[in-house]
């Protein structure tokens, strides 16, 4: 009899466990589907961004000595598309030398990244790198926050090489980003984190939602 109770209780304890395993598996699953969702809208949002302002990168290199109006032209016509971008800056070197829209953003006029900590490395690598560097968010000096996507601008010389001319900054604004990847959804069932500020991967800070969320075993995923 006490074999037989034995026997039973341990066909209850490993039953116990593998519902226990599936019914974790199936919440981890229901979870990916949701974080799915976010990430494709961020992704989604963000690319859409970028290829904004990359066509203005390529209006740069054809027609570098542009003045303040007519890269505000140009500007205008990118931004009355569905974005989630702010403003655009240009910098010739490290400064700021154009920004539209003026109205508001005219603190933005001569920052210089060299002198800036906070944007400093983000530019830096971009124009090192030669790559599209995504910043951010940052503390922007017209107020508010931004995620800053930094696209160096290289011009071709003589010689048929390129040397740098400076940085294109587009700044899509963090609160409306957010909203329009749904992670302010009320339907959402389940706690978002964000980690990786300036683009530094999982090794990067959190930046959005809390510690606890982090905490434990999450489902990640890479945006």
């Amino acid at each position: 009899a006490f074999l037989a109770l034995f026997v039973i209780a341990v066909a209850w304890i490993v039953a116990e466990q593998q519902n226990r395993r599936l019914f974790e598996q199936a919440e981890r699953t229901r979870v990916l589907n949701q974080v799915s969702l976010v990430r494709a809208r961020l992704e989604g949002n963000i690319s859409g961004n970028i290829q904004l302002a990359r066509g203005l990168v390529a209006a740069l290199v054809v027609e570098p000595d542009m003045d303040q109006q007519r890269f505000s032209a140009l500007a205008e016509s990118l931004l009355h598309t569905n974005s989630q971008i702010r403003n655009l800056a240009v910098s010739k070197g490290m400064v700021v030398t154009f920004v539209h829209p003026l109205a508001g953003n005219e603190q933005a006029i001569g920052l210089d990244y060299n002198r800036n900590e906070a944007q400093r490395g983000a530019a830096l690598r971009a124009r090192d790198t030669g790559e599209m560097i995504l910043a951010g968010p940052v503390d922007l000096v017209q107020g508010g926050k931004g995620f800053i996507g930094r696209f160096p601008v290289f011009t071709p010389t003589a010689d048929g090489g390129r040397e740098f001319w400076g940085i294109v900054s587009a700044v899509a604004d963090v609160d409306r980003l957010y909203e329009d990847s749904g992670l302010h959804d009320e339907a959402l069932t389940i706690e978002i984190a964000l980690s990786g500020r300036d683009a530094t991967g999982t090794r990067g800070a959190r930046f959005y939602g809390t510690r606890e969320t982090v905490a434990g075993d999450p489902v990640v995923a890479e945006v």
